[in-house]
């Protein structure tokens, strides 16, 4: 037993290490449901660290009660299994994380298989999209992961899904990062994510998607000019350049970073034989006062963001110039549908960009949704 457990550590250390980072906020059960189909992968070096961005829902214990083997997952995509608990922990604070977390604490989780061992950072905040995951990448850097990837917690990843991504980063140098093909949870042959398109004069970004009649034959490696935030692998050296832009808070935070990582030479692709499952729009879903108000403020102000961030003279010129002679007739057609709220949210979006309170509105209500 002792020689066969040898064996496993030498071949998973043949493997380059993966940081798995999920970030959590009020969302608990998606994201046990996310780190028990994690512990199925077929990789077999890799860390999960979980971020609770300042939780107000008992988050942080649900997932230590999951590791504890007290809370089963139940899923459609596979059975729970109780023999891969108990999951063993260590928690840091944020000071801790930057710095690499504690030596005496990360010792403890050594010697342990890749699927029984947990990192769990809390944030006191919720600091959004881009600086909580920030947090993680910053501790993940200074451990040394070669590779980082960043997974949202409302997905389930299928077994081969982290084996085929690294071993395309591995096959070809010139590939900085890479995603998986995205499908929906409740709609499995339907593709939500293959690709995507930027288009700056027009501040848009388009993902290319694929109903089921097509779904099939989608496979191999393609380049596209983004990749989503929801499910990626990048090498290390890709943050080392720089991280997501905390300006964001969320939306448009992941095409602002891979746009700038293309504008340096950095190849981006997918690879469509890798499979995970999303449920889009889940963290929306459980906001309370703003609601769906609260996406339309981040797209409206983060699209602005986006093309002054990254546009060209020309690009801003042309995305500025179509976007002011089209908000007047764009809220008008709001304003007879009914949608009178939608269009105070995007005046405030528009007010909060161009007196540069990129962070206001973020840091005032980020607690209270």
């Amino acid at each position: 037993m002792a020689e066969a457990r040898e064996e496993a550590t030498k071949e998973a250390k043949a493997w380059p290490k993966v940081a798995i980072i999920v970030l959590n906020w009020n969302g608990w059960r998606d994201t046990i449901e996310c780190l028990e189909s994690l512990q199925r992968i077929t990789y077999p070096n890799y860390q999960v660290i979980v971020v609770d961005n300042g939780s107000t829902d008992g988050s942080v214990e649900k997932i230590k009660a999951w590791a504890r083997g007290e809370i089963p997952v139940v899923s459609k995509f596979f059975e729970y299994d109780s023999t891969t608990k108990p999951v063993q922990w260590v928690e840091y604070d944020h000071s801790q994380a930057k710095v690499g977390g504690i030596v005496e604490e990360e010792a403890k989780l050594c010697s342990l298989p890749s699927n029984r061992r947990l990192v769990i950072i809390l944030n006191k905040d919720n600091l959004g999209f881009a600086a909580g995951n920030n947090v993680a990448i910053r501790y993940a850097l200074q451990r040394g992961y070669p590779y980082i990837s960043l997974l949202n917690n409302d997905t389930v990843v299928d077994p081969a899904w982290l084996t085929i991504l690294v071993s395309t980063l591995q096959a070809k140098p010139s590939i900085g990062a890479v995603g998986p093909k995205i499908v929906y949870k409740e709609m499995p042959r339907d593709v939500w994510f293959a690709g995507m398109k930027v288009i700056v004069p027009l501040g848009r970004v388009r993902h290319i998607t694929f109903k089921e009649e097509k779904n099939r034959n989608l496979s191999g490696i393609k380049p596209t000019d983004a990749l989503t935030g929801c499910a990626f692998v990048a090498k290390s050296e890709v943050f080392k350049e720089n991280l997501f832009d905390e300006d964001y808070f969320l939306v448009y935070e992941d095409v602002d970073f891979f746009w700038k990582m293309k504008r340096k030479g950095i190849v981006l692709a997918v690879n469509l034989d890798s499979k995970v499952y999303h449920s889009r729009g889940s963290s929306f879903s459980r906001l309370s006062n703003t609601k769906q108000h609260r996406y339309t403020y981040y797209y409206a102000k983060n699209r602005l963001l986006f093309v002054k961030k990254n546009g060209s003279c020309a690009e801003k010129a042309v995305f500025f110039s179509i976007y002011t002679v089209s908000r007047f007739p764009c809220f008008l057609i709001r304003l007879v549908k009914g949608q009178a709220n939608s269009v105070l949210i995007e005046i405030q979006a528009l007010r909060d960009f161009l007196f540069k309170r990129w962070g206001w509105y973020d840091k005032q209500r980020a607690n209270q949704t």
